[in-house]
């Protein structure tokens, strides 16, 4: 234990060149997420730059959790997370934001590097980075968002939160946790993809089912998520193996 908390204080947080990249993440997909937030009728800057301040808030919250997730898994393995912030997600987003008048909002602009601790991997199988290492590292980020906004619903139920914090919270990590499945370079999708196609198929179904049967049906349940990506699971299974 002593060895993991000095890990953390060693690797956890971001360096210099991370943290600018962060605040460009954050300032860019606040203002993609707040697009149709300014004003109701009519355009209103008032409205619209509390929107934007809170969505920065809201926003700098569930990335740092998606990081967060990713790094402490990594530094388990002995590897450090190094997240770089993704120029063509931001412009996809702008772009499909605009065009969609707001009702498309992409919000996936970081991906994860990893790099050896060497220190902490003396006598590990693999020395070095590899596939799989950056795989379980990835699929973590996704996870901790849909675990934070299970913890959020859950904050709210017991009136802890108000539904003005808890909602756009809730709804937010499970948009970014969805849009960073997409199996494109450099999202987690695709190093999980690239390393397993079976292992995707369950995660991807696993955290979508569970982001369906929350949005469509207020039914919040990790059990049938995991069935239902099980099951997913087995059928790839049996059709690959025929």
């Amino acid at each position: 234990m002593r060895n993991f908390v000095d890990k953390l204080n060693k690797y956890f947080w971001y360096t210099k060149a991370e943290f600018r990249g962060f605040i460009i993440v954050v300032l860019a997909l606040a203002f993609i997420y707040s697009w149709d937030q300014w004003g109701t009728t009519s355009f209103d800057s008032a409205i619209g730059l509390v929107n934007f301040i809170k969505s920065i808030i809201f926003v700098a919250i569930t990335v740092f959790i998606h990081h967060s997730g990713q790094r402490i898994m990594a530094l388990t393995m002995g590897q450090k997370v190094t997240h770089l912030f993704w120029w063509h997600g931001i412009i996809i987003g702008l772009i499909l934001v605009l065009v969609s008048n707001g009702n498309i909002k992409f919000l996936a602009a970081t991906g994860a590097m990893i790099t050896t601790v060497h220190i902490h991997r003396l006598g590990g199988f693999r020395y070095g980075p590899n596939l799989t290492s950056l795989s379980k590292i990835a699929m973590t980020g996704p996870a901790s968002n849909i675990i934070f906004a299970a913890l959020i619903k859950s904050l709210e139920w017991i009136n802890l939160l108000p539904e003005s914090v808890s909602v756009p919270l809730f709804n937010l990590n499970l948009a970014f946790a969805a849009w960073n499945l997409l199996p494109i370079p450099p999202l987690d999708g695709s190093h999980i993809l690239y390393t397993s196609r079976l292992t995707y198929i369950f995660v991807a179904t696993t955290i979508i089912t569970y982001i369906l049967l929350a949005i469509f049906l207020n039914f919040y349940s990790f059990i049938i998520a995991l069935l239902v990506g099980g099951f997913a699971w087995l059928i790839y299974l049996i059709k690959t193996s025929l």
